[in-house]
């Protein structure tokens, strides 16, 4: 044996006894605390994979249990829910969840330094207040676990807490969260969105200023307001996210001696004024989130050439203008940028080119021009380019559409040409739409991209030729738009294989064929629009409830409407072939429109089961039908109706006074049909009004004076009723009014000299849009479906009628013809610069036309016909450059018609009916005029110079008839010589033409 063997052999026991000591290969789980977790997994009263694995006798073992090495007590407790997985689902519930609770148990963990909860469905219980007593904790997230009321004062107690996580879904709320938070001198990180800090609101950021360790505060959409406090004195502070707050103010001048902020976020903080120039001037941020402060303005320079460590710039739906500075060059980190709903202008950089770490770009929605540059190609990390609704033209690089990482290529709603690049094989949207695209394309390029998600071509001037045989690829395709783009035949049949197909747009085109019964059982389609094309056939019966759109306006589809219960947020189907009687049960939420179909009965009372709600546009349009009966009551319940269209049917009886109940109607149309009675006065409720179109009824009494509170409107016509008395003079102080249309009653009285009040008609420049209601749906993912309600107003223009189906923005009329109105045409008129047509024709009036009527510079049409003015026709009516119709037929003017200018277009017709007007175009109509007047003159004289005598009088008749027969005979005679004496012809008719001759040269 050699010498040191013995001493080497007990050193190395004593090091292996240590070893055991010091690191032990099993932990052992106190008793205790073995129980206090089985006891605390009992209250959670529910089952998952981790709380399954909790078994046997060692409770270290346990998934989401962690001990101390030495004591074996439990520090670290995490029963969340998996990661990915919705925070309310990842559970399945052994009970009701009503039975869940926080057992005391777990407060006895007193060595718990980790606590997650996060995502457990606690039902809106409070959080204990016994937490406080796990002094030791650290670490605790009770984020998205259902909390509900008052965050308990003694959280304030927990001073070791280095990380706070309590987000919720707005069931939490802390009033005195200012009081309780300042005490927890060791945060770090504290985590409370949504939960509501209203009370909170004038104190939070004080109580936070004196928190000298924390680095990232995530507040996001906890209802603070006010200004945003300083917090320079934090000068550990990275992260910052406050977004969706309320702030009204400027942007705090703290910010730009930030110099440890990397990250901030104050989206839709409502924010206003301009940027600060040196904002971030000091700062390394590297991602900044600015979104959806609207009166946020400024341009970028403020940024770009201050901080070039971004990595994340995020300023959609300002209010940026200007263009990208050349600075931008210099930002060789960025990988993500969003700009998109700006103001920004110019062209896209080249240099964007450097950026060749950048992932997404979206610029959509703002004012670009020019082309999309070249160099766009040269991007090596690229996957989504978003710059839709822009001014952007010329080609699209085929570069682009070979970068091997794009995934999203979006540039729909601008101006490109050219054909479409064939090199999209990688891609998983392209979305094109609304572009001046040409060429003829096949959709077998389709068939190797397998991962086809959105394909969207609408709107161009493509020739799209789908093959019957196509069988593409792609499994996940969500999106097709193809409409506009001349496809013939029947249906694509490909179609109904896309078991994940949301959205179908294929209108516009010649699609024909029955409409195939596959469409109605795709279990995804949520959107179908078809319309505009030349499909046949009847819907079936029943239709399944996951549509939100359902657009087949404009077919040639028939039979009996299907029960309208399957809750699509839009339904159109008008201008079809419909025919029998509305579903007694409808059940779209929002709108409905059945226009132009053979429909019959009455309007079913249940039509009250439309679910519109208050802050949604809602619509019901079911005009051009036979419906008749009444107008039923109980459409007065569907609030947040926004359009009421029942024009052109056989409706009767009054209008019920519960339309008033509609206090966010924006239009109301009952033209063309047989309503009778008064207005009801409740209508001057829907304060929001600016469509009121009740022409062509049986109308009756005086026009309402409360009209006048109806101040958003438009639009009023009260065509063909039977409207009495006086107009109104508050008509004609409606500051918004672009169409008066009162023809056809039985006014009385003079035009008053308030016409002048109406503002709208005074401007052409100024634009008085009608602002429609647009009900969206979604479309593809990148644009938004548009159902717009275009008013229709039928308007006797231009000398005949004619029916406006467009949305009014400049056009601005008065019709106020076929009434009694009588008086003297009142000069302020002319000062209605900006209307287009003035009908004022059929009346009494009486009076000179005014000169200042020569102002209205934009006048297209003009009938004054048949009233009694006199005078001259004033000559500064040749100023009306605009003026393509002109009557004024049938009144007492005199003088020479004013030569020159529009004038000399129009016609005889415009002046006649007039006997002492002269000139052309009335030269011959003067002679017969001037002729009739001196027989008419000297049968009057006569007359009452003989008339006293009877004698007198047969004698005068025998000598009438012997005048009359000599005259005959004569005339006889001169026409026979005429006509078989060719020179004594000619020779008469030149002395006819010298005689005129001279008749015109005096």
């Amino acid at each position: 044996m050699y010498p040191l063997s013995f001493p080497m052999s007990l050193g190395s026991a004593f090091l292996l006894i240590w070893i055991i000591i010091q690191f032990p290969f099993s932990k052992s789980c106190l008793q205790d605390e073995r129980n206090y977790l089985l006891d605390f997994k009992a209250g959670l009263n529910l089952s998952s994979a981790r709380l399954s694995s909790w078994r046997g006798f060692n409770c270290c073992e346990w998934e989401g249990v962690a001990c101390e090495y030495h004591t074996s007590h439990v520090i670290r407790l995490d029963v969340s829910t998996d990661q990915g997985l919705d925070t309310y689902d990842a559970f399945t519930l052994t009970e009701d969840s009503s039975s869940r609770e926080l057992r005391p148990s777990l407060f006895n963990l007193q060595h718990l330094q980790h606590l997650d909860l996060s995502g457990i469905n606690f039902q809106g219980i409070s959080i204990p207040s016994q937490l406080s007593k796990l002094q030791k904790l650290t670490f605790l997230s009770l984020s998205n676990a259902g909390f509900g009321g008052e965050v308990p004062l003694e959280m304030g107690n927990m001073s070791s807490l280095r990380h706070l996580h309590m987000s919720c879904s707005n069931t939490l709320n802390s009033n005195k969260f200012d009081v309780w938070v300042r005490n927890l001198r060791s945060l770090e990180f504290l985590v409370m969105t949504r939960v509501n800090l209203t009370m909170a609101s004038e104190h939070w950021g004080g109580a936070l200023s004196g928190l000298p360790n924390l680095t990232k505060i995530y507040l996001y959409d906890c209802e603070l307001s006010g200004n945003i406090p300083d917090l320079s004195n934090l000068t550990r502070l990275s992260h910052l996210h406050i977004g969706s707050n309320y702030f009204p103010f400027e942007l705090s001048s703290w910010f730009a001696n930030a110099s440890s902020l990397v990250s901030l976020d104050l989206s839709n903080c409502y924010l206003y004024d301009s940027i600060p120039s040196n904002f971030l001037a000091r700062s390394r941020m590297s991602y900044l989130v600015l979104d959806t402060n609207f009166e946020l303005k400024g341009n970028l320079s403020f940024i770009l050439g201050h901080s070039s460590s971004l990595v994340v710039l995020s300023l959609s739906e300002c209010n940026l203008g200007g263009a990208f500075p050349q600075s931008i060059a210099n930002f060789s980190k960025l990988k993500a940028i969003n700009l998109r709903y700006n103001n920004l202008e110019g062209s896209i950089p080249s240099s964007f080119s450097n950026f060749l770490s950048l992932e997404s770009i979206d610029l959509s929605h703002n004012n670009f021009e020019g082309s999309i540059p070249s160099s766009f190609g040269n991007f090596s990390s690229l996957k989504y380019l978003h710059i839709s609704h822009n001014r952007l033209s010329g080609h699209i690089p085929p570069s682009l559409c070979q970068l091997p990482t794009l995934r999203e290529f979006v540039l729909d709603h601008n101006q490109l040409s050219g054909t479409i690049p064939d090199s999209i094989s990688n891609l998983e949207v392209l979305s094109l739409s609304s572009n001046e695209l040409t060429g003829k394309l096949s959709l077998q390029l389709l068939e190797n991209l397998t991962r086809l998600r959105e394909f969207h071509l609408s709107e161009n001037q493509l020739l799209i030729n789908i093959s019957p045989s196509l069988v593409p690829q792609f499994a996940h395709l969500e999106g097709l738009g193809l409409g506009s783009c001349n496809i013939e035949g029947d249906l694509p049949a490909f179609l109904s294989q896309q078991y994940q197909l949301e959205r179908l747009d294929l209108s516009d085109n010649n699609i024909v064929g029955n409409l195939p019964s596959w469409l109605w059982d795709l279990p995804y389609l949520q959107y179908l629009n078809l319309s505009n094309n030349q499909l046949e056939g009847c819907l079936p019966q029943k239709i399944s409830n996951g549509f939100h759109v359902v657009d087949l306006h404009s077919n040639r589809l028939y039979g009996s409407l299907p029960a309208l219960d399957f809750a699509s947020e839009i339904l159109d189907l008008s201008d079809n072939g419909f025919n029998g009687s509305i579903p007694a049960k409808i059940d779209i939420p929002v709108s409905v429109s059945l226009s132009g179909n053979n429909l019959t009965g009455q309007i079913p009372s249940s039509i009250c089961f439309l679910r519109y709600s208050t802050g949604n546009y809602g619509a019901l349009d079911l005009s051009k039908n036979k419906l008749i009966g009444k107008i039923p009551a109980n459409i007065g319940t569907c609030s947040g109706l926004t359009v009421l269209n029942l024009a052109q049917n056989v409706l009767q009886g009054k209008i019920p006074k519960e339309l008033g109940n509609l206090i966010d109607l924006h239009t109301l149309n009952l033209n063309g049909n047989k309503l009778q009675g008064i207005i009801p006065s409740s209508i001057a409720n829907c304060t929001h009004l600016q469509v009121l179109d009740l022409g062509k009824n049986k109308f009756e009494g005086s026009i309402p004076t409360w009209i006048e509170r109806l101040t958003d409107l438009r639009i009023l016509s009260l065509a063909s009723n039977k409207f009495a008395n006086r107009i109104p003079v508050q008509l004609f102080r409606m500051q918004n009014l672009q169409i008066l249309d009162l023809p056809g009653n039985q006014l009385t009285g003079s035009i008053p000299p308030d016409v002048s009040k109406l503002y709208a008609m005074v401007n052409h420049s100024q634009s008085f849009d009608v602002p429609h209601p647009v009900l969206s749906g979604s479309a593809d993912a990148y644009s938004s479906y548009e159902l717009k309600f275009v008013d229709e107003v039928t308007i006797w223009i231009k000398g005949r009628e004619t029916l406006y189906e467009k949305i009014i923005r400049a056009d601005k009329f008065i019709d106020l013809s076929r009434n009694k109105l009588s008086g003297n045409i009142p000069s302020e008129l002319g000062l209605l610069a900006g209307l287009i047509s003035l009908n004022i024709s059929k009346n009494n009036l009486s009076g000179s036309i005014p000169e200042s009527m020569g102002a209205m510079d934009y006048l297209e049409s003009l009938d004054l016909s048949e009233n009694k003015l006199s005078g001259n026709i004033p000559s500064q009516l040749l100023n009306l450059t605009f003026l393509e119709v002109l009557n004024l037929s049938n009144n007492m003017l005199s003088g020479l018609i004013p030569q020159g200018k529009q004038f000399s277009t129009f016609e005889a017709s415009s002046f006649l009916g007039n006997p002492h007007l002269h000139g052309p175009p009335l030269e011959n109509k003067t002679l017969s005029n001037r002729s009739m007047g001196s027989r008419e003159n000297h049968n009057n004289t006569s007359a009452d110079e003989d008339g006293d005598a009877d004698g007198d009088v047969v004698m005068d008749q025998w000598w009438a008839v012997g005048l009359g027969l000599s005259y005959g005979v004569g005339f006889a005679l001169v026409i026979a010589v005429l006509c078989f004496h060719i020179k004594w012809r000619y020779i008469c008719f030149a002395l006819i033409d010298n005689f005129i001759f001279y008749l015109m040269e005096q």
